[in-house]
């Protein structure tokens, strides 16, 4: 694992791909995620996330043209998910976590890999990892 990365910096996209390079493959488990964290230091960032066959494949600054899916966060609710390695889930029922789009492929189509043990591995590296 490389050292640890600040949150929304190039190296911080670099960790994700990295803590995520041991996913197995899930046909099917597809999404592409355009997100968005206002109130960030230095203003609103945005940046997105690919998923194809349940591994993660691309995660960089900038927004896709067709993403599927938006997540909008507010910067204080995005750094106390991460650095609490908490489910993605308990920030979208929470109301932290706004989800526009394809809402049917985040909330079920990504469901075996949200709910998998990698996932759940990954969410702790990236807190164990992330520099606030």
């Amino acid at each position: 694992m490389v050292e640890r990365a600040r949150y929304l910096s190039d190296d911080w996209f670099a960790l994700n791909l990295e803590a995520a390079s041991g996913w197995p493959e899930r046909p099917g488990v597809d999404c592409s995620v355009n997100y968005e964290v206002t109130g960030a230091p230095g203003g609103k960032v945005r940046y997105h996330g690919v998923v194809r066959d349940g591994r993660l494949v691309e995660m960089a600054s900038g927004r896709l043209a067709d993403a599927d899916v938006s997540i909008v966060y507010k910067y204080a609710d995005a750094c106390a998910e991460l650095s609490g390695g908490q489910h993605p889930d308990l920030a979208y029922m929470s109301g932290r976590m706004k989800l526009e789009g394809d809402y049917a492929r985040w909330v079920y189509g990504l469901r075996p890999l949200l709910d998998s043990a990698e996932y759940g591995a990954f969410r702790s590296a990236l807190a164990e990892n992330t520099e606030f």
